[in-house]
């Protein structure tokens, strides 16, 4: 058999490779033609058209419950409790005792003072007869005149003394749990017991910035109990309001007076909502037609059919959807789905109307 040429072996392998190129990537679609007739395909996307409406401007927040007066009960001096004049829990009057500590040497001391002065005004009445017939001199009046006033102010002392020996009540009010019995020394460092205002109660809670124009004094809020199974709520009404906005939460704080009840503490945490009014003829757009930028916010307003940024002042929000102040008009159209997809000057197919 005769043998075949190298050279022809070659010609047929190179024949083959130009072949296979025409057969299998002729047809094949360039990738950037590819990509740009892909890009100039509509985004499927539904919509919103703007029509004023009206919503109840509603604000809802966490607050919690405070005392008007609350105190832990200190003795102001030392000494050794002689009886205790309260019950743990009970509701005690201003003003009445509630421990007595011991005050047998000061009781001593008024005594003594008592018996010093007695004999001081004595010798000032004898004095006061002899001056009149110029029995003695001015000199020696006036000095038993200031020793008289110094056994005064004594008593004075050791009736002040006394006093704090005597812890009453300051104010109206619940006391709590006891610390201490009978026959325990206390110091000004010995907790006795709380006592806590239960009535009125004030119900403390902050509100947004921009709701500061409608918080005024006198205005109601509702609250319910974190905790509270039912949906009973009660009625508070703000009697003061921080004169300044806090730097870090960029929120105001207010305070309603609450009459009180036996299913809040102070210090209970409750749920605060504030009806402010109606807002008429506003603009609300669906709350996922707002997309933040580092300038504030932007929405896609459709205009034949072509996707346009449009930046906007937002308000108020609801549940669903946000209040729209500055950029929009009655009749505009927003794009409401496929966002992540929708750039600017894009082209849009419309599929079906919001609510």
């Amino acid at each position: 058999m005769k043998k075949i040429p190298n050279w022809l072996i070659v010609l047929v392998i190179l024949g083959l490779l130009i072949g296979s190129k025409f057969l299998f990537f002729s047809k094949k679609e360039d990738p950037a033609a590819a990509a740009k007739g892909k890009g100039n395909a509509p985004v499927a996307v539904n919509y919103y058209v703007l029509q004023p409406d009206t919503f109840n401007n509603d604000v809802f927040a966490t607050g919690k419950i405070g005392a008007f007066n609350q105190i832990e009960i200190l003795p102001e001096v030392s000494g050794k409790v002689t009886s205790l004049h309260f019950k743990e829990g009970e509701t005690v009057s201003k003003g009445s005792l509630l421990v007595k500590l011991n005050d047998a040497d000061l009781q001593a001391q008024l005594l003594k003072s008592k018996t010093q002065m007695e004999l001081s005004e004595l010798k000032l009445g004898r004095l006061q007869k002899l001056i009149a017939i110029n029995g003695i001199s001015q000199e020696e009046l006036d000095a038993q005149q200031n020793e008289l006033n110094s056994y005064k102010a004594d008593q004075a002392y050791i009736l002040a003394q006394i006093a704090k020996t005597n812890i009453v009540a300051p104010f109206t009010g619940v006391v709590g749990l006891k610390n201490i019995s009978e026959g325990s020394f206390v110091s000004s460092l010995t907790p006795i017991a709380t006592l806590v205002q239960v009535k009125p109660l004030y119900v403390e809670f902050s509100v947004p910035e921009k709701y500061s124009a409608l918080f005024a004094k006198g205005l109601d809020v509702k609250f319910s109990n974190d905790n509270q199974v039912t949906d009973k709520t009660e009625s508070a009404r703000i009697y003061a309001i921080e004169p300044m906005v806090d730097e870090n939460t960029k929120t105001i704080r207010a305070r309603a007076m609450y009459d009180g009840s036996s299913s809040f503490y102070p210090g209970s945490f409750v749920k605060v909502y504030a009806e402010l009014g109606q807002v008429k003829n506003a603009l609300m757009v669906p709350t996922q037609c707002v997309i933040p930028t580092l300038k504030g916010q932007k929405v896609f307003v459709v205009k034949n059919n072509t996707a346009t940024e449009v930046p906007v002042t937002i308000g108020v929000r609801t549940d669903t959807k946000i209040q729209v102040l500055e950029g929009l008009q009655p009749g505009d159209t927003v794009v409401t789905t496929g966002l992540l997809s929708v750039k600017k000057d894009a082209k849009l197919k419309l599929l079906k109307q919001s609510r």
